[in-house]
């Protein structure tokens, strides 16, 4: 079988089940989990602390947030900061790798937007 060289350009993603190591798989699991993106995206602007971040994202309840901000933590995505001071201040921030998922995130906005386009050209036939 031939691959197509834009969509799969070397080894790591020519395979026929989901690998870790599959750049694919490697930014789909940076992302997943519900809300995360959005958490993401509020840190693109700059670091924030947990209040700013539920300020910004009020649907978003307190236990869902501590769990995004653990996991994107894990990944590597964000920096905990504790700062002195009475009462110690915490604030999050993007690590380098998180800033890099920037252009993912147009990307996913532009995507989405041309799908909703199409099922409303396809709604109206």
């Amino acid at each position: 079988m031939g691959w197509d060289d834009e969509l799969v350009p070397d080894d790591r993603g020519r395979t026929r089940a989901p690998e870790p190591d599959c750049p694919v798989e490697v930014t789909l699991a940076a992302i997943a989990g519900r809300w995360t993106t959005l958490v993401v995206r509020e840190l693109m602007s700059g670091p924030l602390s947990f209040g700013e971040l539920r300020d910004r994202l009020p649907s978003l309840s307190a236990k869902v947030l501590t769990d995004r901000l653990r996991e994107l933590e894990a990944r590597a995505l964000i920096e905990r900061r504790t700062h002195r001071g009475f009462p110690v201040r915490t604030s999050y921030d993007l690590t380098d790798l998180g800033r890099a998922l920037r252009p993912l995130l147009i990307e996913l906005y532009r995507t989405g937007n041309a799908l909703t386009a199409l099922r409303q050209a396809l709604d109206r036939i």
